[in-house]
């Protein structure tokens, strides 16, 4: 009894040992391991097979070879896949579901298993395992981390993992363009790549056809002629132009159907068709329209209620498919007494929305947060329509860091199935824009994952000694452009409030300490310029005589140059730059007309002391001339400078401003004007500047040549609706900027 018990003993110690004994993966550039995989491995897990093989050779050196399951050594294995020597060393593990992305990755003894869904998931249990135990990185299409190793053993591993967002869309060019880049984000919108240059894997990606294919299925160019009825009906009369269709109309419904079953059978690798309506508010008013919106609750309802016929006439033919719809501008209130079909995807927008706070913390947002919590009540299928970018000056600097990650997770929390995060999706010009893409990618993948870490992660690997400045920018932005009362949505202007003298002089310190930390480094050398292009811009938009006075103007050029930068703007109708090949010849006018501007003489004039003297006006105008027209004198008098703050709380109304302006050094002068609504000034009586007109915040800027001495400004403003501003600001030879001093205007004697 006494030697039984000793060898239950000992072979207890053994199976203790045996657990605990550290097990050799590769070292000195060898590997006695074989990846195991399949006979029958779908191409997808024979394409993890090959990532796990070359992605391990960067690292250690040693090259695996692939074999099938009866090869490699027992204990010597890296088994990619749910196979049968997963079921083996695993008894009771239930095979997972085809589009399952969630994985996991564990060691029995020496053997290594990875695996999950056939389509992506053991894909991600392989990229996992690189980047938690052997530190691998992909922070960009162009930019990989694998650090180099000696050897590396192991003793006991196990990670399990499932995504928080099923369908997860980086919609930014970088991702959208390389599906391998795609793939190591674990971004499941688009395919994975195949075997050969250019292909892809059929049915690995959870895609979406379409967006606003109302427009395509039924267009004015091909219907108007023969059928007007087709399309909105308002003021009396169908409109021929892209406005949305007569939903009520029965033969719309059936050509919609007809034509996206064409497409369903065309392109059989989509999940989801849209049925989306148009880009605009131009609904149709005909009254069986109102009707149906009277009936379910608004514009929604009579989409809904459209899109559902669409959805039960498809489902017999396509089981497993859905059809997609918006609820976006008009659409986006949820509906009363109708809901969507099982399979009907409902995308919410969030195109309203500030970028910059929580859902619940931002008046501005808070009845987008009521949308979101009412859909998801009604909604079998949400998907979110996001943004997370500026689209009308793509690079502008963005203080959305901390904004993404609470956003998604009400997305996760209200049940939506997918994100759409749109980012810079035509171009590369984007402010930091590699690293809010690869911090959109982990946070849809784990919505709670902690950002200030990852942000460390990302800053210290791709921007390596430069790192702690980068976050040192990002804390600035954070201090200046979140400061109390700043909001902003999707579509920034470089004359936005939140933009300040001291963001940019403070942005460009760190940027040049950054970039002496790297100074040795090319390649991070240029990373970091790329970083400070965005500041760069803003400068060369609001104060550009200091832009090229300090170098902005020559990063610019630069960067735009290596990077390939193309588009500006998202589009013209933003306002802003669409052509990067525009702003740069704008720049270079504008140092041509420097180096040419002839000097204007100063005028001798006997003044009564400091101030601005005014007329005010009251009135109904579209822009300063109709307000001299038609505008009734309100009010005359003098501040001590250019001034509407008074009249914060009113609307129509306007000035007229007469000043002298002592300037105390001969050279270039900008001055620079952010109006809301419209302003021209004229210096000298002639016109320099121009941003008349009833719109938003709206910057213009003038370079003038002025002698020492007096010289005559007359600034006409007026305030259409709505918000009101008025800001001027001058840049003198010597480089200081910012209000002109009430001391240097003067008042005339005459």
């Amino acid at each position: 009894m006494r030697f039984n018990g000793f060898k239950l003993m000992l072979a207890a110690v053994v199976t203790l040992m045996s657990s605990c004994s550290s097990h050799v993966l590769f070292k000195n550039g060898r590997s006695d391991y074989s990846i195991v995989i399949a006979p029958d491995a779908p191409e997808s897990e024979q394409y993890a097979a090959t990532e796990l093989r070359d992605w391990l050779k960067e690292v250690s050196g040693a090259e695996l070879p692939i074999t099938g399951l009866d090869g490699g050594t027992q204990g010597k294995r890296l088994v990619v896949g749910f196979n049968p020597i997963v079921e083996e060393l695993v008894p009771g593990t239930a095979k997972p579901g085809d589009r399952d992305d969630s994985f996991t990755w564990e060691n029995h003894g020496g053997d290594i298993l990875f695996w999950g869904g056939s389509k992506r998931g053991t894909l991600y249990s392989v990229y996992s395992f690189l980047e938690e135990e052997l530190g691998c990185r992909w922070y960009s299409s162009k930019v990989s981390v694998a650090p180099k190793k000696s050897s590396w053993k192991f003793s006991k591993l196990y990670n399990h993992e499932e995504p928080g967002i099923i369908i997860r869309d980086n919609c930014v060019l970088d991702v959208r363009s390389n599906p391998a880049f795609s793939a190591r984000v674990r971004n499941n919108f688009i395919k994975l790549p195949g075997k050969g240059p250019g292909e892809t894997i059929p049915g690995t990606a959870e895609g979406y056809w379409g967006v606003h294919a109302m427009g395509s299925f039924i267009s004015p160019a091909e219907f108007y002629h023969t059928h007007p009825e087709y399309f909105s009906y308002r003021d009396g009369k169908r409109l021929d132009n892209y406005s949305q269709l007569c939903l009520s109309n029965p033969e719309v419904l059936e050509i919609c159907i007809e034509r996206v079953r064409k497409v369903m059978r065309e392109n059989p690798d989509f999940l989801i068709y849209s049925m989306e309506q148009n880009d605009n508010y131009l609904f149709c008013e005909c009254d069986e329209c109102k009707a149906l919106a009277e009936r379910y609750g608004g514009q929604s309802g009579v989409m809904l209620w459209f899109v559902n016929q669409v959805a039960d006439a498809v489902k017999e033919e396509f089981p497993d498919k859905f059809i997609g719809t918006f609820a976006y501008q008009y659409t986006r209130h949820a509906p009363k007494d109708i809901v969507p079909r099982d399979n009907v995807v409902v995308r919410l927008c969030s195109i309203e929305c500030c970028m910059l706070h929580g859902y619940d913390e931002c008046e501005q947002n808070l009845s987008f947060l009521k949308d979101l919590q009412d859909w998801s009540a009604i909604a079998p299928h949400l998907y979110i329509w996001d943004y997370v970018t500026d689209f009308a000056q793509y690079s502008l600097p963005v203080a959305n860091w901390k904004s993404m990650q609470p956003h998604i997770q009400d997305f996760r929390d209200n049940h939506a199935i997918g994100i759409l995060e749109e980012g810079d999706y035509q171009t590369v010009s984007c402010e930091l824009r590699e690293m809010r893409s690869w911090l959109l990618s982990k946070l849809m993948w784990n919505p709670d994952a902690d950002v200030d870490a990852l942000i460390k992660d990302f800053t210290d690997g791709y921007y390596g000694a430069a790192g702690p400045y980068i976050r040192q920018y990002l804390d600035l932005e954070e201090r200046i452009l979140l400061r109390p009362g700043i909001h902003t949505g999707c579509y920034i202007e470089s004359s936005n409030e939140m933009y300040t003298p001291e963001f940019i002089s403070e942005g460009k310190r760190i940027f040049a300490e950054a970039k002496a930390a790297v100074a040795s480094d090319p390649v991070l050398s240029d990373r970091v310029e790329t970083a400070a292009m965005p500041l760069c811009f803003l400068e060369m938009e609001r104060t550009p005589l200091n832009g090229l006075n300090d170098g902005a103007y020559d990063l610019i050029k630069r960067v735009v140059g290596r990077e390939g930068i193309d588009r500006m703007a998202e589009g013209a109708w933003t306002g802003g730059f669409l052509w990067a090949k525009d702003m740069l010849e704008k720049y270079e006018n504008l140092i041509r007309n420097i180096k040419e501007a002839a000097l204007i003489p100063a005028v001798d004039v006997k003044t009564s002391g400091n101030g601005v003297s005014f007329t005010r006006y009251k009135g109904d105008f579209l822009s300063t001339s109709e307000m001299l027209a038609k505008g009734t004198i309100d009010g005359k008098g003098v501040k001590p400078f250019f001034g509407i703050d008074e009249a914060e709380d009113e609307d129509h109304f306007g000035y007229v401003f007469d000043t002298w302006l002592k300037v105390e050094q001969t050279g270039i002068h900008q001055f620079n004007i952010i109006s809301d609504d419209g302003a021209v000034m004229f210096v000298d009586g002639k016109e320099v500047l121009n941003v008349d007109g009833s719109h938003p915040d709206r910057s213009g800027w003038a370079i003038l040549n002025l002698e020492k001495g007096m010289h005559h400004i007359e600034l006409r403003y007026f305030e259409d609706f709505e918000a009101q501003k008025l800001d001027v600001v001058l840049t003198c030879p010597d480089g200081q900027n910012g209000p002109i001093p009430a001391e240097r205007l003067f008042i005339s004697a005459d």
